[in-house]
C-alpha cells in the first residue's frame, strides 16, 4: 500500500497533537521545519527514504501512545484493589454485589415506604 508524503506528514502531526503539545508545540515546529527543509527534494530514492523514515517514527509515536494506554487501564500496580477484583470478575461475565452502605439503606427504605 503506498501512503503519501502528505497523508504520513497529515498523521504525524495528528499524533504529535495527541501526545506532547498538551505542555508544549516544540515538537510540532520541529515536524514542520523538517517537511519544510525537505520540501524541494526530487530524488525518488531520497523521498522514499524520507518516507519510510517518516512511517517509522509514526508507528513508533503509535505504539508508545497505545503501550501507556494499556499499561494505565490493565497495570496490577496502578489499580486499586476493588478496581482489580471488579475487572477480574468482569472477563468471566460475573458482577460484583453492591456495596451496603448504611445511610443509602435509610434513605432508601424510607423512599420505599412513601411511595408503594
Amino acid at each position: 500500500m503506498a501512503v503519501t508524503t502528505l497523508s504520513i506528514y497529515r498523521n504525524l502531526l495528528r499524533e504529535v497533537n495527541r501526545q506532547f503539545t498538551k505542555t508544549n508545540d516544540t515538537f510540532v515546529k520541529y515536524l514542520k521545519s523538517v517537511y519544510r527543509d525537505n520540501k524541494g527534494v526530487t530524488d525518488p530514492s531520497h523521498i522514499n527514504v524520507l518516507n519510510r523514515n517518516a512511517e517509522n517514527t509514526l508507528v513508533y509515536l503509535r505504539s508508545s501512545r497505545q503501550h501507556k494506554e494499556l499499561r494505565d487501564a490493565y497495570s496490577a500496580i496502578v489499580l486499586e484493589q476493588k478496581k482489580r477484583i471488579e475487572m477480574s470478575a468482569n472477563r468471566v461475565g460475573l458482577q460484583l454485589p453492591k456495596e451496603y452502605n448504611a445511610e443509602n439503606a435509610a434513605t432508601d427504605r424510607v423512599m420505599n415506604t412513601f411511595h408503594k
